[in-house]
């Protein structure tokens, strides 16, 4: 199921990564338009729009379901979810990356281009701290800290936001001839990261083909998962969201424009989804 929340190939239409409200079952859709729409995941239909902020390309839900922030590459937003969706405060943070605390009362913003990791306290939007953690390409909770995926590197960065120690995972996705102006001629590279519903494993989409495995309790690389959904040559994974209670994840392969629901255990590819594929996928269910 497919559906148009604004004009294809102009900034209205040109979104990244959107949100789900798990209470009022929403799904907000930022754009660089500055417009965000509110859609029904079941239907896909259109249900509201507001205004906000100019750019913005990725969005969040805090987990207490009263908080949508809207993020652009210079500035980060919030909004109320009530009616109205009233701004709550905008601050000069930008980036193309969120991670929420489970509690909701921090936010972790980073970015491919940034220099630092932003530890925002919500819901004052006060910005608390900045990490040493360069070019953030996504970032996820797990198991109490925040992990960042270098795409240029192949390093994932491991944050204990409680004591500030970070630990420094290398893993295989690193392509020596990497280059932020051609990511599509890359060999290697970590794209969206996702975690198990028990919290325990963090995966990530490369551009090698395979979904990369850590382990959230020890830091540690424990290798990856092939995906061969094209036999003759690459198979560059972009989105990525475990689905199925953790048995399963769907992957796009950017570069056959198609999406994979693949068996996490052994690779195995249960279904294909052709014509349809995403940067960023997100799971509104276990």
């Amino acid at each position: 199921m497919t559906t148009t929340f604004g004009t294809p190939h102009t900034p209205s239409g040109n979104s990244f990564y959107p949100a789900y409200d798990s209470l009022e079952r929403i799904a907000y859709v930022p754009t660089v338009a500055g417009v965000t729409y509110l859609l029904n995941p079941r239907t896909l239909r259109t249900v509201g729009h507001f205004n906000s902020l100019s750019g913005g390309r990725v969005a969040r839900v805090t987990p207490n379901n009263r908080m949508l922030l809207v993020l652009s590459g210079k500035k980060l937003a919030a909004y109320s979810t009530g009616s109205g969706h009233s701004r709550l405060f905008i601050l000069p943070v930008g980036g193309n990356a969120i991670a929420l605390s489970p509690d909701g009362r921090f936010a972790f913003v980073g970015g491919n281009m940034s220099a630092h990791l932003t530890e925002i306290r919500l819901p004052a939007g006060r910005i608390v701290h900045k990490f040493p953690i360069k070019r953030s390409g996504d970032l996820v909770w797990a198991h109490g800290q925040v992990f960042s995926a270098n795409m240029k590197t192949g390093v994932v960065s491991v944050l204990n936001p409680h004591t500030g120690k970070i630990v420094a995972i290398p893993t295989p996705e690193k392509d020596p001839a990497f280059s932020y102006r051609n990511i599509l001629g890359a060999a290697a590279g970590i794209m969206q990261l996702a975690v198990s519903p028990d919290g325990l494993k963090v995966y990530g989409a490369g551009f090698s083909g395979h979904i990369l495995v850590l382990s959230a309790r020890d830091d540690a690389y424990l290798g990856g998962i092939p995906v061969a959904a094209n036999a003759n040559g690459p198979n560059r994974l972009s989105g990525l969201a475990v689905v199925n209670h953790g048995k399963d994840a769907v992957t796009t392969i950017e570069n056959l424009k198609e999406t994979v629901v693949i068996r996490l255990s052994d690779g195995n590819i249960l279904r294909v989804l052709q014509n349809t594929a995403a940067n960023r996928w997100v799971a509104t269910g276990p």
